[in-house]
């Protein structure tokens, strides 16, 4: 009934009809049609026989309002509180390096015509594309600089958003149209993976989007089914102190959904929430002291070793992996980690099951993590 009444305020008023390319195009209720997904909770996908779309994203902060509505068309069109994103995207301006390596993978590079935090990019291919300037560096993402953006005049911007984030300041001002990209406050590995439909749904790659994903999702399942009998579920330490707080993922975060579906035992899965919680030394200490493996991601020009990284605390060496030499790190700095793991969950999953099961994958050779000698 809720949808019911949101969709009728959004097309009251409007002219019906696919044909027309002018102001106030709109659909009927009744030509609305849901494309079910399976794992995103935060996302409603709904086409037209028009081929136009209707996209909400549901506030992840708050979860019975919604943080933004699009309507994705090929006509020129407005709709009242409704962002219109006409199709075909010709230039967009990306703020992360996730999102520049997802919309290459759709293969829509060429339509990435700048980007911002471009220090944070891995893509060799995405830096010769700047240092060609087929691709413009814009700078910081925190503090984006309106009058190049305006002067550049991409179709779109695509963009993380934040709870404590006010609103998105000048760049709501300039009129170009913004996407929201909360795929990251998904609380499953395939919940954000899904989000590729979206994202394929702007840069007119329904096809190539659903594809992907198909595969991902067969990937992923047919892996998690490798341990789901396995006799064995070794006790997994996750992450590692941030000066003197642990932050320790929730079992109900994406994390922790990643550790149960690798076939991990999981001391950490009375912790409440959907993120991570701080804890401090002695808190991880008396639960994990016992675990088998320890797995860490990190940021810094040499990778550890098991000496160098023993040395960062002076009781890390009293875990019982680091004794065992069962510690496995992903040096962020040369590893593109978050730019391909949220879209691809079934690569990094394997990762995590050559750790918790080696041998159910004896000859497979880990992307991400390596295990510190």
């Amino acid at each position: 009934m809720m949808l019911r009444k949101f969709l009728l305020l959004i097309f009251l008023g409007l002219f019906f009809g696919c044909s027309l390319s002018t102001q106030n195009v709109g659909v009927k209720e009744n030509e609305l049609k849901e494309i079910p997904l399976k794992y995103a909770v935060h996302l409603k996908i709904y086409s037209t026989d028009c081929g136009d779309y209707f996209v909400k994203i549901r506030n992840p902060w708050d979860t019975l309002k919604t943080l933004h509505s699009y309507f994705i068309t090929d006509n020129d069109t407005s709709i009242a509180g409704v962002s219109v994103l006409k199709r075909p995207v010709e230039k967009s301006l990306i703020f992360t390096s996730l999102h520049a390596s997802l919309i290459k993978n759709l293969g829509c590079v060429d339509k990435i015509s700048s980007l911002c935090d471009v220090q944070y990019v891995l893509d060799k291919d995405l830096l010769e594309r700047v240092e060609d300037g087929k691709i413009k560096d814009l700078g910081s993402s925190m503090t984006p600089d309106a009058e190049r953006i305006i002067l550049e005049n991409p179709d779109v911007i695509l963009l993380s958003p934040y709870e404590s984030s006010n609103g998105f300041g000048v760049l709501s001002k300039t009129k170009i149209p913004l996407v929201e990209c909360a795929d990251y406050m998904e609380n499953s590995p395939l919940g954000q993976a899904e989000w590729i439909k979206f994202y394929g749904i702007i840069f007119d790659k329904v096809g190539t989007a659903d594809s992907i994903f198909m595969v991902v999702e067969n990937n992923y399942l047919q892996l998690k089914q490798l341990v789901e009998n396995s006799s064995t579920k070794p006790i997994l330490l996750a992450n590692s102190l941030t000066g003197s707080v642990w932050y320790m993922p929730t079992i109900k975060s994406t994390s922790g959904r990643f550790y149960c579906d690798a076939g991990f035992s999981y001391p950490f899965d009375n912790l409440e929430g959907f993120g991570t919680v701080p804890l401090d030394f002695e808190a991880v200490f008396s639960k994990a002291s016992n675990a088998e493996k320890w797995i860490f991601k990190y940021n810094r020009n040499e990778d550890y070793t098991l000496e160098t990284f023993s040395k960062e605390h002076a009781n890390y060496k009293d875990f019982n992996a680091m004794q065992k030499g069962e510690v496995y790190g992903c040096n962020l700095q040369v590893v593109p980690f978050y730019d391909q793991t949220p879209f691809r969950p079934d690569l990094l999953l394997k990762d995590y099951i050559k750790i918790s099961h080696p041998e159910i994958l004896k000859d497979y050779k880990m992307r991400y993590f390596k295990k510190l000698e």
